[in-house]
């Protein structure tokens, strides 16, 4: 029997309104029960540990204050997993200098569908390698490739235009590409 973890939790509208009358309890319930999904997230957008737990906090004080707003439209998860990804990339905005996209930006765009290029079979680490691309680029490849979400949502979360996002990704594969074909030149020297 396979055990549903992290987002794919539900927790229960009565523990959820419990909360919303300000229940200590409830408020508990929902951290144990989403911290590590809130975590995990954070570090795969941000890939740092200290940042994560960070966001894990932030992310739970902004529920705290603000889960008055939450209507029960949607899953309680997805609400919460938004407010992650949302302060994790407020949290990477305001620690880096995000690039303006030029128009020659645009135009220098090559096919980028990461997983239909060859060159990542060869790869072994995808970790170590994204773990080497600026916080920015992890995060949109993550956001894009990982999480799934398109480019107008991406946009929206950094406040930039689609084309931001297009040519962040853009980047990002680029970078992953000169280090994988970096990795298999050392690899092929030192046979």
């Amino acid at each position: 029997m396979t055990k549903i973890t992290g987002f794919s939790v539900e927790i229960s509208l009565a523990v959820i309104r419990q909360a919303q009358q300000g229940d200590i309890d409830a408020f508990e319930q929902i951290y144990h029960t989403y911290a590590k999904a809130c975590y995990s997230l954070a570090w795969r957008i941000c890939g740092q540990e200290v940042m994560a737990q960070d966001l894990v906090q932030d992310v739970f004080i902004k529920v705290i204050n603000k889960i008055n707003n939450y209507r029960a439209d949607g899953v309680f998860a997805g609400w919460l997993r938004q407010i992650v990804v949302r302060e994790t990339i407020n949290k990477i905005k305001a620690e880096t200098k995000l690039h303006l996209v030029t128009d020659e930006d645009l135009s220098q765009q090559e096919c980028t569908d990461l997983f239909d290029c060859n060159w990542l079979e060869s790869c072994r680490d995808l970790e170590t390698l994204t773990n080497q691309l600026s916080v920015t680029s992890r995060a949109v490849l993550l956001l894009h490739e990982v999480e799934g979400y398109n480019h107008k949502e991406i946009a929206k979360f950094f406040n930039k235009s689609e084309s931001f996002s297009k040519v962040t990704l853009n980047r990002a594969y680029t970078a992953l590409r000169q280090r994988v074909s970096s990795q298999e030149s050392t690899n092929a020297f030192n046979r």
